[in-house]
């Protein structure tokens, strides 16, 4: 709802919103235009003159590459006994259940925000906000936004139409929210400013509140995707699939002739008209196999017309588009081509197969960054809330793996740290206590794992 009533705003109204907020979007017209691409590409179902999206080549990246990344993942809090422990793993447990969508909406257009929100029963939850549905106004040094404007659209019972803007500042480490509450009669405006108690949802927010604790940012965790950006070189992100979609074009534009193809190709048959004649209501034979021509039907006769196709051509050309996006997004082959009809070496499968294991590798560790940034401010914004005490609590207690995957093969951990025990490099005890989670920090750890693991030990040691 949020991304629809930006994009209408951005392309009917968007003076409305700068002047409302007294501000100017800081976002260029390439990054703008490169961002409506990105989420028009996203969401294409139908075909037009020139295209047709049915290959939906962005949720296949997208899609992907998210389960990719979280085909394995899990996390945890080692110790929960506390009472901050338990509210802290709840906030972890509620930011993992949105993790797909998280990075789904970073992938589309290259940033995404994902939003806490206070519950009466005293958990955080969150809310995902994308690229589309976020006006910058500000960054900082560093390119992460500090001022964003976020626009949410309710719909009265006599069908005036609310927009809340929401403006969110951090400065010298305090976040300042401001809300203005706009009316109108139409969904492309804004209209006119209303108090905020106008709409139950909103009567208990206030005009402009500063928090009293240091609060991150601008109180949302930032995932930003790890691409150098090709748009306008600033320090937007840009989608995942952004280096690819000249050729994602290409192949909508090859689907559609194919397509073409097929429907001029089918078989017709060329007879005279008057066989196509009606007679009592009924034609005598289809037209939609039998082509009539008027004129000289003792010349024309039955002539069948079926053309060869060209699908060969056509499935070639699509492979060779799908082979370009693989390398350029550093995707493996066979992810979207079709491997066994794709010409390769072996060098060239180890090469694809080490790029996709490296792009995994990044979105894993921005996501496990933002699960700590996570962790953090719900803290933050806990304290503030009272949802929770002002207690420390140890960052390294979060725990998470990625299983046996790209990022982490276990079994080849394994196999190494036996190695290095029969090279004599490792000591057996500490190769036990990484396999088993056991702790090895003192002799006494050692001797409790010689005492219950004697027969592994015999078999390490060969």
């Amino acid at each position: 709802m949020m991304g629809a009533l930006i994009r209408a705003l951005t392309n009917n109204a968007v003076e409305n919103i700068e002047e409302a907020l007294g501000m100017t979007d800081a976002t260029s017209s390439a990054m703008k235009h490169a961002i409506a691409e990105w989420y028009a590409a996203w969401y294409g179902r139908a075909p037009t003159k020139t295209e047709d999206p049915c290959q939906r080549l962005p949720y296949a990246i997208v899609n992907k590459l998210c389960k990719a990344t979280f085909g394995e993942y899990d996390s945890s809090l080692q110790h929960t006994d506390s009472a901050k422990a338990k509210y802290l793993d709840g906030v972890r447990s509620t930011f993992d259940a949105c993790k797909t969508s998280f990075m789904t909406q970073a992938m589309i257009g290259g940033e995404a925000w994902a939003k806490p929100v206070p519950m009466p029963d005293g958990r955080l939850t969150w809310q995902i906000v994308g690229r589309d549905s976020v006006i910058i106004l500000g960054r900082d040094a560093s390119g992460i936004p500090s001022d964003v404007a976020l626009c949410e659209k309710s719909v009265s019972a006599d069908h005036h139409f609310y927009t809340l803007v929401e403006r969110r500042t951090s400065f010298a480490g305090r976040l300042t929210i401001r809300y203005r509450l706009y009316c109108s009669d139409n969904k492309s405006t804004l209209g006119r400013r209303v108090p905020l108690a106008s709409l139950p949802q909103y009567e208990r927010l206030e005009d402009e509140y500063t928090f009293a604790v240091p609060i991150d940012g601008v109180g949302m965790v930032f995932l930003r995707m790890p691409i150098t950006n090709c748009v306008d070189g600033s320090a937007d992100g840009v989608s995942i699939y952004e280096p690819a979609m000249g050729l994602i074009h290409r192949i909508n534009e090859n689907e559609l002739q194919f397509s073409r193809e097929f429907e001029l190709g089918r078989m017709r048959v060329v007879a005279s008209a008057d066989i196509l004649r009606t007679h009592n209501g009924k034609k005598s034979l289809t037209d939609d196999v039998f082509v009539g021509l008027d004129g000289n039907e003792q010349s024309v006769g039955i002539t069948p017309f079926a053309p060869a196709l060209r699908n060969e051509s056509y499935e070639a050309r699509r492979q060779t588009y799908l082979k370009a996006i693989e390398n350029l997004l550093g995707i493996k082959r066979g992810i979207l081509s079709d491997a066994e009809a794709v010409s390769k070496t072996a060098t060239e499968i180890n090469s694809s197969a080490g790029d996709y294991s490296l792009s995994i590798m990044d979105f894993q560790h921005l996501y496990y960054d933002a699960l700590q940034a996570a962790l953090r401010l719900g803290d933050q914004i806990g304290q503030a809330y009272r949802l929770c005490d002002a207690s420390a609590w140890d960052a390294d207690e979060l725990a998470v793996t990625w299983g046996n995957g790209v990022l982490y093969d276990a079994d080849q951990e394994w196999t190494e740290r036996k190695e290095l025990v029969q090279m004599g490099l490792l000591k057996p005890e500490l190769a036990l206590a990484w396999k088993f989670d056991l702790p090895a920090e003192s002799e006494a750890d050692l001797a409790e794992i010689r005492k219950n693991y004697m027969q592994e030990l015999k078999d390490l040691e060969g």
